[in-house]
């Protein structure tokens, strides 16, 4: 392994791209929610129809009770609801989301300070995003319809970050 690289030029790319996908968000709100809760849609159905498998397969083995399969089944109808009518339900994905990205940022700035601990440099901009993905998160409840500008905020950020420790992956950062 080439320990001498001074640029990690994958995570650069990575972070381009994202400041791309940030910079649509913002052009095209309307088109960007309609196509996260098909995407959402798609990976609920798939969740559902992968749980329904495994219960099948393992519920006497590892005694796994209705409630697995009732999940499973919710996924599935969840799924199918946000991809027959994606337009009609792109008002519940800020909520969906929101609360991923509180979850996000609260491990991001609890991250933050473990590393810190560790003596790695720049924990503080791992401290501020997860300051900021809290703070999306929250706005997504508050205002759901400004979700596609803090989206966009969101993955700048993280676009912005991976740019940073690509750039700095010399300095011990990503070791």
């Amino acid at each position: 392994m080439d320990t001498t690289r001074k640029h990690d030029w994958g995570l650069i790319v990575a972070g381009i791209l994202l400041v791309l996908c940030a910079f649509f968000f913002v052009v095209a709100p309307g088109l960007t929610l309609v196509t996260i809760t098909a995407i959402a849609g798609a990976a609920f159905l798939v969740s559902g129809i992968f749980d329904i498998i495994n219960y099948v397969r393992f519920h006497k083995v590892m005694n796994l009770s209705g409630w697995a399969i009732a999940y499973a089944v919710l996924d599935i109808v969840i799924g199918l609801m946000f991809l027959i009518h994606p337009l009609a339900f792109a008002g519940v994905i800020p909520w969906v989301i929101g609360a991923f990205f509180i979850i996000f940022g609260a491990f991001e700035v609890v991250g933050s300070f473990r590393i810190r601990k560790t003596g790695v440099p720049m924990w503080g901009w791992m401290l501020f995003s997860g300051i900021v993905s809290v703070l999306c998160g929250i706005t997504f409840f508050v205002a759901p319809a400004s979700f596609s500008i803090f989206l966009s905020v969101f993955i700048l950020m993280r676009g912005v970050s991976l740019v940073f420790y690509g750039w700095n992956a010399n300095k011990g950062m990503l070791a």
